[in-house]
């Protein structure tokens, strides 16, 4: 699944990725209710990611 952030996020630990509003987050896959994992496609980087901060992207 894609999605897009809806926030800025700062990763606060190694395993997670940083990404801007409006960044495109592809390959997710859910971990638990409110984490995921997934490559921010501006910048290649994969990791963790907050759920609650990206929507499903209508592309």
């Amino acid at each position: 699944r894609v999605y897009r952030a809806m926030y800025d996020y700062e990763a606060q630990d190694s395993d997670e990725v940083s990404f801007c509003d409006g960044d495109l987050i592809i390959n997710c896959t859910a971990i638990d209710e409110g984490w995921m994992t997934g490559l921010v496609q501006r910048t290649g980087r994969h990791g963790m990611l907050p759920a609650n901060y990206v929507e499903p992207a209508q592309i």
